[in-house]
């Protein structure tokens, strides 16, 4: 039996990207290990994600209380994504 056949294939859970795996999105967004492979990886790329929005905003020169505004919508509509997807699919 191949060495990869061996290997314990887990579910990955996350809404976004489901070609790739939870634990390569955990390493891209530098999130915990331990969320890898459970639902809480999809409001932790959501959070991520706000975080990352606002500092290229601001870098952009956005004015500080506008990037937050941006970003918070944002994360609120990826929000209601990662809620609509969980009750979807049971997760």
């Amino acid at each position: 039996m191949p060495d990869e056949q061996l290997i314990e294939k887990r579910s990955s859970h996350n809404i976004f990207r489901r070609d790739v795996d939870d634990m390569e999105l955990a390493k891209l967004y530098k999130l915990d290990p331990a969320i890898a492979y459970t639902p809480a990886i999809n409001n932790a790329i959501v959070n991520a994600q706000y975080a990352e929005t606002y500092k290229t905003l601001l870098g952009q020169g956005t004015p500080e209380k506008e990037a937050k505004k941006i970003a918070s919508v944002n994360r609120a509509d990826a929000n209601k994504r990662v809620s609509s997807a969980l009750k979807k699919f049971r997760v």
